[in-house]
């Protein structure tokens, strides 16, 4: 039987509310959500409200408050998405966002083992490798578990396709651009870039997005686009008004411009598509 079915095909009898076990969200893997979830949260709102101290913590310069705040805003999708998973019973509408976590956390990985060979690292840069490997072990488990799960037949208009398209590409060039070559971008565009693993930490984040954006692009079912939409909604309406904020407050760099004009567009389409339900 193909893998691509109605979504209720595939069930089996013991399933919770008639839903097979690999359709279903089972409480101890909900419980196992919320670890990205605290961590979302923390170092979502801490770089977003507090750069300067984060900076400190991670001993950094906090040259560039900006570009942290902007790795906030990119993680607290992240929580906001894992928050409202943590109410779902089915897997799918949760599976994208998991894929989206994982690739932020090996990415992660990669800044904190850079920050580590370059004798950089401070004890909060060990306390996000703890978290890291935690993560990335609990998604990585997780897709594999539900690796065989059935998926619905694609029910996305093609405007939508069209944006996402675009939102993928984009962020995945930021995102990796971010990630491996911090100190040239921010160079580029006027910023110190003197503190390349938080630079490297919001490339990661970004490029969530990016691979979140692909993976929605094969799906193309609504079921599994809601919490992406929502998630890319949060990230972008706040990086909106952060770079509507540094504009305001005389940033001279081009950077709140070009993210502001994207933000933007993502920020409409990403509630139009939520309003639509996909449609």
């Amino acid at each position: 039987m193909s893998t691509r079915t109605a979504s209720n095909t595939g069930r089996v009898s013991g399933g919770r509310a008639g839903v097979a076990p690999l359709e279903r969200l089972t409480p101890q893997e909900k419980l196992l959500l919320a670890v990205p979830l605290v961590g979302g949260l923390v170092f979502g709102f801490l770089p977003l409200l507090a750069p300067g101290l984060l900076a400190r913590l991670a001993g950094a310069t906090g040259n560039d408050p900006f570009i942290y705040r902007l790795a906030g805003a990119a993680t607290l999708g992240y929580a906001v998405a894992l928050l409202l998973a943590l109410r779902q019973e089915a897997w799918l509408p949760v599976r994208i966002v998991v894929i989206a976590t994982l690739t932020f956390n090996l990415g992660s990985l990669y800044a904190i083992a850079l920050a580590i060979l370059d004798g950089n690292a401070t004890w909060i840069v060990y306390a996000i490798l703890v978290a890291s490997i935690s993560i990335t072990a609990i998604t990585a488990s997780l897709l594999q578990r539900h690796r065989a799960a059935p998926q619905p037949a694609p029910d996305i208009a093609a405007w939508l396709v069209a944006l996402v398209w675009f939102l993928a590409i984009v962020a995945t060039l930021v995102g990796a651009l971010g990630l491996f070559v911090p100190t040239t971008v921010a160079r580029i565009f006027g910023y110190a870039g003197t503190d390349t693993f938080l630079y490297r930490q919001g490339g990661a984040a970004t490029l969530g997005y990016g691979i979140m954006g692909f993976y929605q692009l094969r799906s193309r079912t609504w079921s599994q686009w809601h919490l992406p939409s929502v998630m890319a909604l949060v990230f972008n309406g706040l990086s909106f008004i952060l770079a509507v904020l540094a504009l305001l407050g005389g940033e001279s760099s081009l950077l709140p411009l070009i993210i502001g004009s994207a933000a933007l567009a993502a920020t409409v389409g990403s509630f139009m598509a939520l309003q639509r339900q996909g449609r």
